[in-house]
């Protein structure tokens, strides 16, 4: 619930809060505003995280290993998760380069064969 957020500071990457999901679907929408510290690393946010510093709103792709190792926990937020779509973007002379293209192949096959709970866009 995003009562449950009222009382902490929350752990964000340094951009908008207009681009973070948290805040944007759950917080503001339930009138809940809570602290805010930034950290550009996500080893950093998680070390933070890990030293009760707060909480973050982490792709669990991104910190399965962590969570794997006890370093921290994870919960769900809501009762099917915080879903978001990642994109890859590239200067329009360069969207047709041989290597782009191989990198987005590469990427996406691996990204759908080794990380949990990552789902192609239709």
């Amino acid at each position: 619930m995003a009562t449950d957020f009222a009382d902490t500071t929350l752990i964000t990457y340094p951009v908008p809060e207009e681009r973070i999901d948290l805040i944007s679907k759950v917080l503001l929408p339930a009138g809940i505003s809570c602290k805010r510290r930034t950290a550009e690393l996500t080893v950093a946010i998680l070390q933070l995280v890990a030293s009760g510093r707060g909480i973050a709103a982490l792709p669990n792709w991104g910190i399965k290993n962590y969570v794997d190792h006890d370093y921290v926990i994870a919960r769900r937020i809501g009762a099917n998760g915080l879903w978001s779509d990642l994109f890859i973007s590239a200067r329009k002379e360069d969207a047709f380069l041989t290597y782009l293209r191989d990198f987005l192949t590469t990427s996406r096959d691996q990204c759908f064969a080794t990380l949990e709970g990552v789902i192609p866009l239709e």
